[in-house]
């Protein structure tokens, strides 16, 4: 995998004593550990603990926005504009997180098709037909993918600016709080786009992707780099459509195949319901923020 988490930066969370709330708090601890969870090795595992406990977050964040001591510094604040702000960043993020859904989706139902290919014809010649289908899906999906981490960028440097301003004076506790659960979502959204994107490398056939596949997790975690489910899997469909072309393929091949493509699929169900979760949450939090302003 060529990006991680690991490589987004966030604000250390420095809570004002002045604005001191219970939401805050819970709010802080959370940030805390799906900080320590993208410091991990990135897999399907830690992404889809990473989503939920983001959906977890927006539920704090919710309770912050209602509670009655925070909602006269979003209001007083430079005349409203933190809600505005805030507003804005939410309708990015749920922007954006309607496009992943979408092409998650997409990369599902694409896996199914093939899955269920190679489960009818196997060693077929005909099945290399099907690979290639797959495989110029993915090249069409990383396409789409560098355009979302393009929006994502964007999206990153205008909530920086627009979040913590006159960070130094008197911002309100609430608006570096929500800088750093916005940062946060973004680089989860970042963390999930990378992993689907991951870039097929040159296979000298099944012999590499096993190499590939033994390095030592210890090995892994030092790296904080892997071989992940994308790219094992472009790996192996490279070598089996090269076989299955010269009518050589191997049932073993095919059924270790299935396998990877079935772990997949999971981890691309698991993606979806974790999404679904933060764009729930995000669009209550966007609900309240319009209740604030409309009190």
């Amino acid at each position: 995998m060529e990006g991680s988490s690991s490589t987004s930066h966030f604000r250390s969370v420095s809570l004002p004593s002045r604005l001191t709330n219970p939401s805050c708090t819970k709010i802080e601890t959370k940030i805390n550990e799906l900080k320590a969870l993208g410091n991990l090795v990135v897999s399907g595992e830690t992404i889809q603990s990473g989503l939920v406990g983001l959906a977890e977050l927006y539920v704090c964040v919710e309770e912050l926005v209602l509670s009655p001591k925070t909602q006269p510094a979003f209001l007083c604040h430079q005349n409203g504009t933190l809600v505005e702000d805030a507003l804005e960043g939410s309708i990015g993020l749920l922007d954006l997180c309607s496009t992943i859904k979408d092409l998650l989706m997409l990369m599902r139902e694409n896996v199914q098709i093939l899955q269920s290919a190679l489960r009818r014809k196997g060693g077929n010649p005909t099945v290399a037909t099907h690979i290639a289908t797959y495989l110029s899906f993915r090249k069409k999906t990383k396409k789409n993918v560098t355009k979302s981490l393009g929006t994502l960028k964007h999206l990153e440097k205008k909530m920086g600016s627009f979040l913590v301003r006159d960070v130094d004076c008197h911002v309100p506790m609430a608006s570096k709080v929500l800088g750093d659960v916005y940062a946060l979502t973004i680089s989860q959204f970042k963390s999930l786009l990378v992993f689907v994107s991951t870039k097929t490398k040159p296979t000298n056939g099944v012999q590499l992707i096993s190499k590939l596949v033994s390095k030592s997790t210890s090995e892994h975690a030092k790296r904080k780099t892997f071989i992940n489910d994308m790219e094992t899997i472009d790996l192996a469909l490279t070598s089996l459509q090269k076989s299955s072309c010269n009518s050589d393929t191997k049932n073993v091949d095919v059924q270790m195949t299935l396998k990877r493509l079935q772990i997949l699929d999971a981890s691309l169900e698991g993606f979806e319901a974790g999404l679904d979760c933060v764009f729930r949450r995000l669009i209550q939090t966007r609900a309240s923020l319009l209740n604030v302003v409309a009190c």
